[in-house]
């Protein structure tokens, strides 16, 4: 389910390209206390697929409360945007279409006042999806 590394002293898993639209895999990391979801990514161009890509990274930061850092391949048949979003799913960095080094300012602290003032992590209804099956 991702591959563990440290990221700010702290630990921390990653996701790839796919795995971003299942929206499990993501909340198995947050509930395990990861603060930022990294998806490296070969998101393939085509219909509505850029916009996929940046919907789905915002969502997946807003719906686990973290910051989601989503580089991705630029040219080819790649839509590009590598992505750097807030737990409030504000974009703080769009690549675009450009290759190269993009930096930004993570703030952890952010994450645990999110998490307190939006506790989705806590006001889970695990009952009531109980009953899903893979």
């Amino acid at each position: 389910m991702g591959i563990l590394f440290q990221l700010f002293h702290k630990q921390q898993k990653k996701i790839i390209c796919y795995d971003l639209r299942f929206p499990e895999m993501s909340r198995a990391l947050a509930v395990a206390g990861s603060e930022v979801l990294i998806v490296p990514s070969a998101w393939v161009d085509g219909p509505m697929k850029e916009e996929h890509w940046i919907t789905i990274n915002k969502t997946r930061a807003i719906e686990n409360g973290c910051y989601v850092i989503a580089p991705d391949h630029v040219g080819n048949i790649y839509c590009g945007r590598s992505l750097v979003i807030d737990p409030y799913g504000k974009i703080l960095l769009d690549m675009k279409k450009k290759q190269g080094i993009g930096f930004v300012d993570i703030d952890l602290k952010k994450v645990k006042e999110i998490r307190k003032v939006l506790p989705l992590l806590k006001s889970r209804r695990i009952d009531a999806y109980s009953t899903l099956k893979p």
